[in-house]
Order: structure tokens, then C-alpha cells, then sequence
């Protein structure tokens, strides 16, 4: 009976990880796949945009800036590790602009373990000419 049940767990486990066939990006940025999240940075869209271009041109290391349609006060970094990687294998950053030209990100991937490819999506907008993550750009929320 024992290895019956050893036997059926081995075939569960990989059923239980597998990734959801076709995984969408609105499925990703969900409070499941959350791996941080910053608030209140004092940087607006146009400078995050023009900043990944300066990172691109330094380090060689593209992000994806997006603008979501029909909406001016959301938009999106992604990072894929190849250009036809799905939405699974992405590390996606979510822009929210306050009221203040300031925003909160939140940063989303369907595997664990990847903080700090999140950490270095932010210090490549905030602080572009640094090749590696960097913590010298984070605020306080007591500011």
C-alpha cells in the first residue's frame, strides 16, 4: 500500500507545479504571484521610459516599457529572458502614478527566487547607469 502512495504522489507533483498552459499577464499580476513592491518612488513614466533607454545604452540589458490602452495612470516593465518567453517565464513590474508624479510598483513573476531581477528592473529606471541591483535609490515611507 505504501508504495502505491509514493507512487501516485510521484505522479501528482508534477501536475501540482506544472504552469498553467497559456498563462495571460493579467493572471500573473495577482496578489498569488506578488514578490514586492515599492511605493511612493519620485519618478514619472516619461523618466522611467527615457532612464531604461540611458540602462540599455550602459549596460545592455533591455526592458520592455509599456503603456496600458486606454489608461494614463497605468503601466508596465517586463523583463523576458528570451523575446518569445511567455508571461510565465516574464518578471513583470506594475507602474501606478499617483496624483503626486510619484508611483507605486508592483513586481510580479509566476517562479519564486526572482526579487532580485525585480530589484535590478527598479534600479534600472531609478538609478540607470548602475549595471546591478542597487539599493541607494530606496525611500522611506516617513518622508
Amino acid at each position: 500500500m505504501k508504495t502505491w502512495s509514493i507512487v501516485a504522489l510521484a505522479l501528482l507533483l508534477p501536475a501540482c507545479t506544472a504552469t498553467p498552459p497559456g498563462l495571460q499577464v493579467d493572471q500573473l499580476e495577482t496578489e498569488r504571484y506578488l514578490i514586492t513592491e515599492r511605493r511612493r518612488l519620485p519618478i514619472d513614466f516619461p523618466e522611467v521610459q527615457k532612464n531604461l533607454f540611458k540602462h540599455e545604452r550602459v549596460c545592455g540589458v533591455r526592458y520592455i516599457f509599456e503603456m496600458l490602452p486606454n489608461e494614463s495612470a497605468f503601466a508596465r516593465v517586463v523583463y523576458r529572458p528570451e523575446a518569445d518567453s511567455g508571461w510565465e517565464d516574464a518578471v513583470v513590474l506594475s507602474l501606478v502614478r499617483l496624483h503626486n508624479t510619484t508611483i507605486n510598483v508592483y513586481a510580479y513573476s509566476y517562479y519564486p527566487g526572482q526579487g532580485e531581477r525585480a530589484l535590478e528592473m527598479i534600479t534600472a529606471f531609478m538609478k540607470p547607469e548602475s549595471c546591478q541591483a542597487d539599493r541607494s535609490w530606496e525611500n522611506t515611507l516617513d518622508d
